[in-house]
This record gives C-alpha cells, structure tokens and sequence, in this order.
C-alpha cells in the first residue's frame, strides 16, 4: 500500500484548505488511516467506530488494547461524551481551547450521548476505567476536517511506540509510509511539543504530562474570578459579592476562606466609588442575615486592571454597564447586568426593609448566574 500525500499550506487559499479537509474526513469515513498535523505534533485520525481501522491503528501503536484520545473540532462537543463537566475543566477549556491540551475527565460509566451510547464496542475503544482523554487542536485544516467528519475520531500521534511524536511530514513518512493511506502534510507544527495531558476531577486536578503548557500556566487557566459592580461599592456590590461566596462555597463544599483554594476569587468595585470606605450598616446586617460578613470591607473604584483581571462583571445597573464597557476596552471580561429583568436600585437611605428586600432579589440573581456562568 501507498500513501498519498496533499500538501497544503495555512498562506494557501481557504478553498485549497477547505478541500484537503474534505478529502481527510472522506478517507476517514471510508475506514482510511489518515496523518495530519494539529499544533503540536502530527497524529493519525480514524474513525473509532470503524472494527478495521481501529485494528490497524492499534498495530501501528502497538497497542492491543486501551484507549485513544478523541479529538474535537468545536470544544463545545465534549458534552456528547461527558455529562458532568467538573467547573475547573468548563473554565479551562473555555479559555484554552481550541489547543493544546489533552483532558481527562470521569464519565459516569456511560457517554453523555445516547447515540453514542448505543454504537457497540464504541466505550471500549475511548474510555479506561470511565476515564476519557479528549483533545480540541488548533489547526485549521485538522478542525476542518473533524468537524466534516461523521462520527468520534481518535488520533494518537503519528509514531510508533517509542518513537518521537513527529513534528513534521516527513517525519511522519519516514516511520509510517505504507501504513497510513493519507497524509495531509501542512507543514511544521507550530509547538513541535506534546500537548499537556491534565486530570480534572470532582476533588482538583492533575498535571498528568507536561507538554506546550506547564503548571503554572494551567493553573492560570483553571481559575475564575467574579466581579461585582455599582456605584459607590458600599452596598450592592459588596453584598452581592459575599453572597456570591456563600454560594460557591456551599456548592463547592468548602469554607468562603477556601474558595482561592478552588480556583475562584470573587471582588466588587464602583464605577464611582472612594477607596476604603466601609459597607453601610445596613448591608452589612442584611447580609449577615444570610451567613455572609462584610464588616471588614472597604470600598474600590473600578479600573481598567481590576475589569481586565475578572472573567465575569455582573453590574447592577444598565449604567453601570455601559461605564464598565467603556472603561474595558478592548478586554476579554464578559460585562452584563447581573439580572436582566431588574436593575437594582440603590437602597442609601432607605430603612432595613429595603435593604433586606435588595439583598433578597441579589441573592437570587447571583445564585443563578453562578449557575449558568460558572457551573
């Protein structure tokens, strides 16, 4: 057996892109063993439903049992094979996908998908011990052609066991001519580095294998800060914010200490606000009404670093809003209203009633859009 190569290149037009994809996802679904790049090095797809390719897949790796990682064209897809996300893994892969890390993530005993479920044999080929390994590469002919193709792909590197992951096409002809029926030869790979493999579970994560990204950049990856913004952060903000914490450490099963330990930070701000000045007493009660403590808080203004360094802005005002947006900039952070059908009015000199019917109405707002935005 031959293997044909197409060579195309990321400066060549999006129709010679779009058709070397097409033709990778044809022979994938034909059974094929087809070699492409992703970031990091180059791998070779099949289509894990199919008993012939498997087989010969396993023969190249020298692997006669055992998984193989999925690989994804759009990270939204891992939910067709793991229904409970862990929040660390949602976040990661909210900021580092499409790239180059490999998860691993528990399934339950079962893929999400119930058609996937039903496709015999299918568990077997991706899952050890109800663990699977699931990758979103960033390559532009490689998501092209996962996305055309029907069905879970899987593609180990390139190599055969022992053998370096290959970081080019002819690396990859070198070790593989004749065992692979189509190579889509795209040039060097960016990273020329494994990917990172990283566990995530109910209980943390781990660095499995070191690859394009350490420790401590994963790390960065898997945290969530929330902010909270209103005018004078004396009192809304500041207590949606404790509210918030009492939230996430109840879900988390933790102490409101502990939260930075789980990756989250939550902080509140004004858009005109002096610094240091003390939650009113009135918040500061309601909010004890609830378990939280703002007695030692002290007011900040809100600021370009302080939005850039939070994934969320929860605002309290469509005002607040539109500051907060202008401020921003260019910034990645997500700034919306905390509840779209109400913009909490300020509650300075209103009694205690008003207070605790504010921090009523907030509580419930945060407690929802934790459960959308974070969980």
């Amino acid at each position: 057996m031959s293997t044909r190569v197409i060579i195309v290149r990321a400066s060549h037009s999006s129709a010679d892109l779009a058709d070397a994809a097409f033709q990778g996802a044809q022979a994938v679904m034909k059974g094929r063993l087809v070699g492409f790049a992703t970031e990091t090095v180059y791998g070779i797809a099949a289509l894990a439903t199919d008993p012939e390719a498997m087989r010969r897949l396993r023969k190249i790796k020298r692997r006669p049992d055992g998984p193989f990682s999925l690989h994804l064209a759009d990270a939204g897809d891992i939910g067709r094979y793991v229904q409970d996300i862990p929040p660390r893994a949602r976040w990661l892969t909210a900021k580092a996908w499409p790239g180059p890390i490999t998860l691993l993530l528990e399934t339950g005993g079962k893929l999400a998908d119930a058609k996937l479920r039903r496709v015999k044999g299918l568990y077997k080929q991706i899952t050890h011990d109800h663990v699977i390994g699931i990758r979103c590469p960033d390559e532009p002919v490689a998501r092209r052609m996962l996305r055309a193709v029907d069905g879970p792909v899987v593609a180990p590197s390139a190599n055969p066991a022992g053998a370096p992951s290959p970081r080019n096409a002819d690396d990859v002809l070198h070790a593989l001519r004749g065992q692979i029926d189509l190579l889509i030869d795209s040039g060097p790979s960016r990273f020329g580095k494994d990917s990172s493999i990283v566990r995530i579970d109910r209980y943390g994560w781990s660095l499995v294998r070191k690859g394009v990204y350490d420790e401590r950049m994963l790390s960065r990856f898997m945290r969530k800060k929330i902010g909270f913004v209103c005018t004078g952060n004396t009192c809304r903000s500041p207590m949606a914010a404790a509210l918030a914490k009492q939230f996430l450490a109840e879900q988390f099963g933790c102490k409101v200490s502990d939260l930075r330990g789980q990756g989250l930070e939550v902080v509140s701000a004004g858009v005109v606000a002096s610094n240091g000045q003390p939650a009113t007493p009135e918040a500061i009660h309601a909010v004890r009404q609830r378990g939280g403590d703002i007695s030692h808080h002290k007011s900040r203004k809100l600021t370009v670093d302080l939005i850039k360094s939070c994934d969320l802005l929860f605002c309290m005002t469509a005002s607040h809003v539109s500051e907060a947006k202008r401020l921003a900039g260019d910034a990645d952070t997500t700034i919306c209203l905390l509840d779209e059908q109400w913009e909490a009015p300020d509650p300075i000199g209103g009694g205690m009633d008003v207070y605790e019917r504010t921090a009523g109405r907030l509580d419930e707002a945060v407690r929802k859009r934790i459960r959308e935005c974070v969980f």
